[in-house]
């Protein structure tokens, strides 16, 4: 029988588990997912056998029954910049690709999370969508947060005061088709004998799916069962502009998801982080004004995103000139904007950049 990985397994899953396949006590369960939870997420084991404070028999139990296995490093690319991209390779040897990304003391990173092998979204702007043009499959949330134990354990960041700061899903894929395992994922991070982060140092990314999730829209449902930073990939205000960028906006639309997201605001108290690739198509007079009406609607900031050109598009990167002026008119409006430079631009580590051909197997 195949052992279950303890990594895709929440607390309360892991619980369960203990009570059903290990004959734990129902009255004890709770704390022995504790001590599990604290030995592999706070004391960083490799191995239960190094569990000392659970007996042996139980100890064997769960060894016999609960694997730690994550996916290989198989490769290691470094930036002039300091950024860090990992391609990691899975159980079924597809590869994905996650990127640690310095602030500018080198001391602190956000890490960027992949959340699937390809994607079929086809967003023009993107290289993972580009080259894939479907999803292959999603990954578990073992797979998900192994990304994130794999990463602390290069920059040995297993101390109180944690070097990985910040999380964003914002890799390979799309958090929204992927909810059950990117929940999982988050309840790892955010519990405190997890991972331990506080919400607020965790964003998902949607580009706006409009689904219905548990009889909820997608998007209230994320609300309250994840409860973290969204940012929602819109990089057009144009409803015919942003079709012609993300395919997607056909089926769900501008006007549709404004009332999704000002739910999900009126829910967590968090602003929306509106994502916004800077091309020079997309930072006219009519696109502020446009996003103007949205930013009235939905409580938000806006992050003008440098872009990184791929090979087979024509799209023009804006001017520095462009982006100043637009960014003044979105300001002068009064709201935030904030224009973030490419990291890791020379190993294909920057947004909208992620896109291993070794992955999709073409």
């Amino acid at each position: 029988m195949e052992k279950q990985n303890f990594y895709d397994l929440n607390f309360e899953q892991l619980r369960a588990f203990l009570i059903k396949n290990a004959g734990v006590d129902f009255k004890k369960a709770k704390m022995r997912s504790q001590q599990l939870f604290n030995a592999v997420y706070k004391k960083n084991i490799k191995n239960f056998d190094e569990l000392s404070t659970i007996g042996s028999e139980l100890r064997n139990k769960i060894n016999s029954l609960i694997s730690l296995d994550k996916p290989k490093i198989v490769d290691i690319q470094k930036s002039k910049d300091g950024t860090i991209k990992f391609l990691l390779e899975l159980k079924d040897k597809r590869n994905v690709e996650t990127v640690l990304i310095p602030d500018k003391s080198q001391s602190r990173y956000t890490i960027c999370l992949s959340v699937s092998v390809g994607c079929y979204l086809s967003c023009e702007f993107c290289a993972t969508a580009q080259i894939s043009k479907k999803l292959v499959r999603n990954l578990s949330p073992g797979e998900i947060i192994s990304q994130i134990i794999l990463c602390k354990d290069y920059i040995n960041d297993w101390s109180t005061n944690k070097i990985i700061t910040n999380i964003v899903k914002m890799g390979e894929g799309s958090p929204f088709l992927n909810l059950d395992n990117v929940k999982v994922a988050i309840d790892n991070l955010k519990n405190k004998d997890g991972l331990e982060y506080g919400r607020t140092r965790i964003t998902v990314s949607t580009v706006g799916i409009g689904t219905k999730k548990d009889n909820l829209d997608a998007i209230e449902w994320a609300a309250k069962e994840l409860d973290v930073y969204l940012a929602w990939s819109l990089h057009s205000s144009i409803p015919k502009h942003r079709s012609e960028l993300m395919p997607i906006n056909d089926k769900y639309s501008i006007k549709s998801l404004i009332p999704q997201l000002k739910k999900y605001y009126e829910k967590t108290k968090l602003p929306i982080f509106i994502e916004w690739i800077c091309l020079e198509e997309n930072l006219t007079d009519e696109h502020a004004i446009e996003l103007i009406k949205i930013m009235k609607k939905v409580p938000s900031k806006l992050n003008l995103i440098e872009f990184n050109p791929i090979s087979n598009k024509g799209f023009k990167a804006a001017s520095q000139e462009s982006v100043d002026k637009f960014s003044k008119i979105i300001q002068e409006a009064g709201f935030l904007s904030l224009f973030r430079r490419s990291r890791g631009r020379d190993i294909n580590a920057s947004c909208g950049s992620l896109a291993n051909k070794k992955a999709l197997n073409i």
